[in-house]
């Protein structure tokens, strides 16, 4: 209503200054009422530039996601009052959009940080967008702004996503030995194409099935032999019996039977791995069982000039677990570095028990240390470089664990260091 009546006047006082000056009635007037409408005109234009200016200062805001700008709603016009009023309350809708899409935004991070599974994306330019923890813990690798950073590192994963399918999987060895399945997947955003590598450990699948088919293979081989063997001894001792038996052939028998009797205790052995009985758990206190396991040894580790520390992080540390089984395995470990220090004279094992999240448990030592090449061998049952081991120390001593819900497993070894970890996943009880 304002600009049409503007328009009207300017039309009225401009027509009748034009009707002055041509009808030679009153050529001042005429003119002065002209140049009155001249006047009308750029009061109009400029009310109009003020609306226009505001809507555009108000546009570009928008465009540079600039929500802190304000209009004034108190100014002598109405309708440029009402105009900012209905500019700052888009600018307000805009701004809690804004908050809440922020909001949203970090919660799908922190959720995605909270994962197990290792999660990467990436641009068509192969700039890293997000990558969760997990990602990196799994593949060993430091913060990354540049996929190039991750495949200098992985080859294989190079070739894996130049050449990948998105229904294809891939098996990758990380650099901590974890085996890694990788499955990648694409999508469009913005017209921008996102690549997203979903990373998940299946180390611990792949050594329950293992652990799973040893445990089928010993109980079908000791069974057959331990049915071939039982007659082979009956027969000896019955035919060393019979009298008149030749002296020589009386002693061939005793040792065919005392060859026997061995072969079926080394066989029982590996019995007792395939046949694991499941554990009686009672809440006892992890630190003294491990404290009087180094009472039990202490003469060993004198004799083998060795230096036993435990450190306990609190100091009393209580679990629910089979204490029988479970000090069978810490028995098993200390031994065995017990060997890795065979010959020195400053040898040390520090066993320590940190609380987290979860219980940590870490066996180190100075000894020898394992070669790289057997790192991935020594839990693999029958697998042992000892002349007169049976290779089923560490594999037993895992699958103890893996019945108590925990994990075993060699963080490290090296010349002077070996470090054998323990993560009990239930947060143990301490006494207050």
């Amino acid at each position: 209503m304002v600009i049409l009546s503007y328009i009207l006047l300017i039309i009225a006082v401009a027509g009748a200054g034009i009707a002055l000056v041509i009808t030679h009635t009153a050529l001042i007037l005429g003119s002065l009422l002209f140049i009155f409408s001249l006047f009308l005109i750029e009061t109009l234009v400029k009310r109009l530039n003020k609306f226009n200016t505001k809507i555009r200062i108000f546009l570009d805001a928008v465009e540079d996601k600039e929500n802190m700008i304000l209009f004034n709603e108190q100014s002598a016009d109405k309708e440029m009052n009402a105009l900012s009023h209905s500019l700052n309350r888009i600018n307000e809708l805009l701004a809690t959009t804004k908050s809440q899409s922020r909001i949203q935004e970090n919660f799908y991070y922190s959720l995605l940080e909270e994962v197990p599974n290792g999660v990467l994306a990436w641009s068509s330019e192969k700039r890293v967008i997000f990558v969760n923890g997990a990602a990196l813990r799994l593949l060993g690798v430091k913060p990354i702004i540049f996929l190039r950073q991750l495949e200098e590192q992985y080859p294989a994963l190079k070739d894996f996503i130049a050449h990948g399918n998105v229904e294809d999987s891939f098996l990758l060895q990380s650099n901590s030995k974890k085996q890694l399945s990788l499955s990648m997947n694409r999508m469009k955003l913005n017209s921008e194409t996102i690549t997203l590598l979903a990373i998940k450990d299946i180390s611990n699948e792949l050594s329950e099935k293992e652990s799973e088919s040893w445990s089928k293979l010993t109980r079908v081989l000791t069974h057959e032999i331990m049915n071939t063997i039982a007659p082979i001894v009956s027969l000896s001792q019955t035919l060393s019996l019979r009298p008149g038996t030749d002296e020589k052939v009386i002693r061939g028998l005793g040792v065919i039977r005392e060859q026997s009797e061995r072969l079926m205790e080394f066989t029982e052995s590996y019995r007792r791995l395939s046949y694991m009985p499941e554990p009686k758990k009672k809440r006892f206190s992890l630190t003294d069982s491990l404290h009087n396991l180094g009472l039990l040894l202490q003469s060993d580790f004198e004799n083998a000039h060795i230096h036993f520390i435990l450190r306990s992080t609190p100091s009393d540390i209580y679990i629910e677990g089979d204490e029988k089984q479970l000090s069978q395995v810490f028995l098993n470990l200390l031994k065995n570095s017990m060997q890795s220090l065979e010959g020195k004279t400053d040898g040390q094992i520090e066993v320590t028990l940190e609380v987290t999240d979860k219980l940590y448990i870490k066996l180190l030592d100075n000894g020898r240390g394992i070669p790289m090449e057997l790192q991935e061998k020594i839990f693999v049952p029958f697998f042992t470089t000892k002349t007169e081991g049976t290779g089923i120390g560490l594999s037993l001593c895992r699958q103890i664990i893996k019945r108590h819900g925990g994990n075993l497993y060699l963080q490290e070894s090296g010349q002077g260091r070996t470090l054998f970890v323990i993560e009990w996943p239930i947060v143990p009880f301490i006494p207050k």
